[in-house]
């Protein structure tokens, strides 16, 4: 959870994002070392690809 909070820290330079204002919402294995990841944070959901290489942000929306 670490890496995913640093990770959208990167996004949004300037912002102050202590990791519990960071919610996973649920998360899909896709396969040794990879999956997807659906994470609420200030307002929005971020699909989110978690694999060995990284992260990525796949999908920014607003929550519901």
């Amino acid at each position: 959870m670490g890496a995913l909070v640093d990770a959208l820290r990167s996004r949004a330079p300037g912002w102050s994002l202590p990791a519990r204002h960071a919610l996973v919402v649920q998360t899909l294995p896709l396969g040794p070392g990879s999956r997807l990841v659906v994470v609420e944070f200030a307002g929005r959901r971020l699909l989110v690809g978690q694999s060995r290489a990284g992260l990525a942000i796949l999908a920014d929306v607003p929550a519901e």
